[in-house]
């Protein structure tokens, strides 16, 4: 080549690889390239010549019209010359076309041979007897034709002048692509059409993402409940907006998350996209809903759907695997966070059943507790190692990295390790890359959404639907009086740190505090290691063992304060309770000469179990089989002590414990229940109220059956107080009762207005509209905020409305009884991962739920009223704005092409460059910083960045531009953790 002047090609294939391999040589040779197939893309993104057979019938005109899509096609949509090197090639391919020294032309007819000629210069043609050399063979003009691939071609020196007269003869014949006599057209045609210098302005740029990110509100027509229902139901844009993106995101990920905050319509959405996707449907739901799903939703919606309570997944299971096992269903489950514990037999079944079938999981709270509860549900329709959600690499490995960094604020938390600034800095990073996860598969909107989203606020207007936000709670506080000291003395009984009695002690003190003893035998165990052998029980941890039964100790005296802040009446049952399995033990020791444990020591943590209990609804506190459902969950059976291995100070301390709760039941109870201070404030407080608005209906929410139903037996003998009770074991008719006289959404001709207050367990506390009350009482604060969203969310509905104001009052336990029970510290926590993860537009603990203090501060200092919007809603309105009053910008931002690049003019609190990615209908954002360094954004943080305004200027990108981006590109599906 370098003693040639001017070069002819001939080629089957034109890869722009292989000119660009030779391009730096070609600078001052005339080239002409002769073209016998159309360029297209192959399946590795390359650009290649590509022959259609019947293409030689096409006319002249559209040969070229093709190669020119073609090109542009490769430029934009792929790879290939999407960096600086290439660009720099691309440059001198276009300034040699403009210059005339090379010229591209399509053979008339398909042509698939290979020929080079290269005419020698004067100097190099040995007097004119050496005009050229001519190469042919199996090589095309690509980098692998000419570098990698094994290829066979012939050199001939004497028959250059033959391959010219060939190549002139072909050339006077062919299609004139691309030269400097047209190179306007080829400019017009395709170098304007490519991404290759275009600057367009920031704003642009930030309405294509807007477009691109939230276009799901403007796909394809889908049926809606209106039609689908015969108008039952309402077109709310708000719902209609979640079954378009929910058929999408099921399209995409074979699953869904829709949590919109309770009272939203969650099962009116789910219904819609069941009708839609015409598949047979199997709802997974709480027996108290049932139900509503069997007879009203599946009817109304026109569904093939069976119904299974949440106890009966292995029916469903059945039904599937007999009837249909290799059909594609569509799983609906409802308060799906109950299923966030994989290691259950109910979540085992449910994975089970969930497999190679359509997911819906619905949940106002999917994030429960823990980041492995919300990976729990996102593996029902997720495989970890295939998983479509492209906003991290590694799922497995991402949600790793959560959970640990969640033990390690939960274990710093409790042990005061930690300052509350890198608390709260943690809690929202951790939160952050939850979101990142959930954000391709989560559908969620608030109440306050609805408002500030311009777009549903209207329709809702137009449609006179109205909703409103419940008042910040009202806290009600009961004097103690002449009960007070009693109070105090109790509680020192149960639970004085500082008169903790030594195992070994062999006569407890006087003043002792409650031991704990008999949930805590294996403590007392002369030699632990040798009994442990003798049960074959040898892999278990002696430290972890005795840890657990001191925590087995711990609940039980954590319960029975709860007990006492709950009621007098559960207090009393509890303790009676206690006192009988006390004594039964005792008896094993005297009269067996044996004292039973479970078959193995490792317990849960105490703390965990409680809330654990008090996730499932369906189970009345008060009446959990503790003893029981701890010997099922760890191998079933006992084991027995025999007394001689046991110290003597065990009975001792066990007639201790029992002699202590004897006295304080005989303190409290000796004459019946006395005079309770809560009951009285709380009869006097409903009466009050009643009087001064006898239409606001009352809803009143217990932890405990027990207290329940004692409160309802007080205020039943008061005939002013027209109340009714409910729990899990009442009947459905009792249900029915409560929704003619309590659910607004019943017709008027069957309403009834035979009772004013509700007295339930929560297990009224989902899936009910009682939105005809007004107001909620919290008689006792449950350890989980979830169940208090659940209970806020039964009066708070959309829809019907007939209080401009819903009131929340919570009955909180006194400064003592909450040192105990830690409702404060677990709560906040919980509570505050929920806002920053989901956002949460009610107020239903106290005024704030920020991470502010878990353990030293007061309740009422610890949380202020927050009201979170969804991240989003600013943004739907201004891309809402760009669809109705910018359409010409929105044209121009959606002709953009792919790949195109500009530098900001405004400063923002980042710098790098930013790439927007998608992926069917995934997005990710990644920030580089350095050519070695970049980071995965949250939509959120993304949309911050390209924010912009109209009148900021484009500038060209800086020298240092392309190392970034080349990294930012490579990691675009890659996270920061993996």
């Amino acid at each position: 080549m370098p003693s040639s002047e001017s070069l002819y090609f001939l080629v089957g294939y034109f890869y722009f690889s292989g000119f660009e391999l030779i391009c730096e040589q070609l600078a001052d040779k005339k080239l002409k390239i002769l073209v016998g197939m159309n360029i297209e893309r192959d399946l590795s993104n390359k650009i290649k010549e590509y022959f259609v057979i019947g293409e030689s019938e096409s006319s002249r005109l559209k040969v070229k019209q093709d190669y020119y899509s073609s090109l542009v096609e490769a430029f934009n949509e792929t790879d290939f010359f999407d960096s600086a090197e290439k660009i720099n090639s691309f440059e001198l391919f276009l300034n040699k076309l403009k210059d005339g020294s090379m010229e591209i032309r399509k053979t008339a007819e398909a042509n698939h041979a290979k020929m080079y000629l290269f005419e020698h210069s004067k100097e190099h043609s040995q007097g004119g007897r050496l005009p050229g050399t001519m190469i042919t063979g199996s090589s095309n003009l690509s980098i692998s034709g000419l570098k990698t691939r094994h290829e066979i071609n012939v050199i001939l020196y004497d028959k250059f002048t033959a391959g010219k007269e060939i190549f002139d003869s072909l050339w006077e014949d062919a299609i004139d692509i691309a030269s400097q006599e047209n190179i306007e057209e080829f400019t017009e045609y395709v170098v304007k059409k490519t991404w290759y210098k275009k600057l367009y302005s920031p704003y642009l740029f930030y309405m294509r993402v807007l477009d691109e990110y939230f276009s799901y509100a403007q796909a394809g027509t889908v049926m809606l409940p209106a039609r689908i229902t015969d108008g039952k139901y309402f077109n709310l844009q708000y719902q209609t907006d979640a079954i378009k993106k929910a058929l999408k995101i099921i399209s995409e990920h074979s699953g869904v998350l829709i949590s919109d905050v309770v009272g939203l319509g969650k099962s009116i959405i789910a219904s819609a996209v069941a009708y839609n996707l015409r598949k047979k449907v199997i709802i997974i739901a709480p027996p108290h809903l049932n139900d509503q799903w069997d007879k009203e939703y599946r009817v109304n919606f026109d569904l093939n759907a069976v119904v299974f309570g949440s106890g009966s997944i292995h029916k469903a299971l059945e039904f599937k695997e007999t009837y249909h096992p290799n059909e594609e269903f569509l799983i609906i489950v409802d308060e799906a966070h109950k299923y966030r514990n994989e290691f259950t037999d109910d979540y085992m079944l449910l994975h089970r059943l969930c497999q190679g079938n359509k997911v819906m999981l619905l949940s106002a709270t999917p994030f429960n507790n823990r980041p492995q509860d919300v990976f729990a549900m996102i593996k029902l329709f997720q495989i970890p190692s295939k998983s479509t959600i492209r906003t991290v690499t590694n799922l497995s490995f991402h949600f790793t990295s959560a959970i640990r960094e969640y033990k390690d604020i939960h274990n710093k938390r409790r042990k005061q390790q930690i300052k509350e600034a890198e608390l709260n800095e943690r809690v929202k990073e951790l939160a952050s890359q939850i979101r990142l996860i959930l954000e391709p598969v989560v559908i969620r909107r608030s109440r306050l959404d609805l408002e500030k989203i311009e777009s549903y606020r209207k329709d809702l207007e137009k449609q006179n639907i109205r909703y409103v936000f419940a008042e910040p709670p009202t806290i009600l506080d009961y004097p103690l009086g002449e009960l007070e000291g009693q109070y105090l003395s109790t509680l020192k009984q149960i639970s004085d740190k500082d008169k903790i009695t030594d195992i070994e002690c062999l006569v407890p003190e006087e003043d002792a505090c409650f031991i704990g003893t008999r949930y805590k035998p294996v403590n007392y165990i002369i030699n632990l290691d040798e009994f442990l052998a003798e049960v074959k029980n040898e892999h278990a941890d002696v430290d972890s063992i005795q840890i657990a039964q001191t925590n087995l100790a711990t609940l039980m005296q954590k319960l029975l304060v709860g007990r006492f802040e709950s009621s007098l009446n559960a207090f009393k049952i509890t303790l009676e309770s206690m006192i009988y399995s006390m004594e039964s033990v005792r008896e094993y020791y005297h009269k067996l000469k044996r004292v039973p444990i479970f078959k193995k020591g490792a317990l849960p943590e105490v703390d965990q179990l409680l809330e654990d209990i008090a996730e499932d609804t369906l189970v009345d506190i008060d009446s959990y089989p503790f003893d029981e459902e701890l010997k099922k969950e760890y191998e079933k059976g006992l084991v027995f002590i025999p007394v001689e291995k046991l110290m003597p100070s065990y009975i001792k301390h066990l007639d201790h414990d029992i002699a202590l709760l004897r006295r304080i039941h005989q303190s409290w109870f000796k004459d019946g229940i006395k005079k309770d201070p809560k009951l009285e404030t709380f009869k006097t407080e409903i009466t009050r109220q009643l009087k001064e608005d006898p239409k606001r209906k009352i809803i009143v929410f217990s932890e405990y059956a027990d207290t329940a139903r004692y409160i309802y037996q007080s205020i039943s003998k008061d005939t002013k107080l027209r109340a009714i009770f409910y729990s899990s074991g009442e009947s459905p008719a009792i249900r029915r009762v409560i929704k003619t006289n309590f659910d607004a959404s019943v017709p008027k001709e069957n309403q009834k207005d035979d009772y004013d207050i509700v007295i339930s367990t929560d297990a009224l506390s989902e899936g009910v509209n009682l939105n005809r009350a007004g107001t909620v009482f919290n008689y006792d604060i449950p350890y989980n905020p979830t169940r208090v969203i659940q209970r806020v969310g039964r009066i708070n509905r959309i829809g019907t409305m007939l209080f401009e104001k819903l009131y929340i009052y919570n009955y909180f336990p006194t400064d003592i009884g909450e040192g105990h029970v830690r409702i404060k510290e677990i709560s906040t926590l919980k509570k505050t991962m929920i806002d920053l993860l989901l956002g949460e537009d009610t107020r239903v603990l106290t005024d704030n739920e920020q991470l502010i203090s878990y353990f030293h501060e007061q309740y009422n200092e610890a949380l202020l009223a927050q009201e979170s919007e969804s991240w989003d809603a600013k943004y739907i309105n201004e891309y809402n704005i760009m669809i109705s009053r910018q359409r010409e910008l929105l044209k121009k931002a959606r002709a953009i092409e792919h790949r195109s690049k500009m530098r900001r003019s405004e400063t923002k609190d980042k710098s790098g460059v930013l790439v927007f990615g998608k992926k069917g209908q995934d997005f990710t954002f990644r920030l580089a910083t350095s050519p070695e360094e970049s980071l995965a954004l949250t939509p959120q943080e993304a949309l911050e960045l390209f924010q912009a305004s109209k009148e900021e200027k484009p500038q060209e990108v800086s020298a240092g531009f392309d190392g970034l981006y080349q990294n930012a590109k490579a990691n675009l599906y890659i996270s920061q953790k993996t």
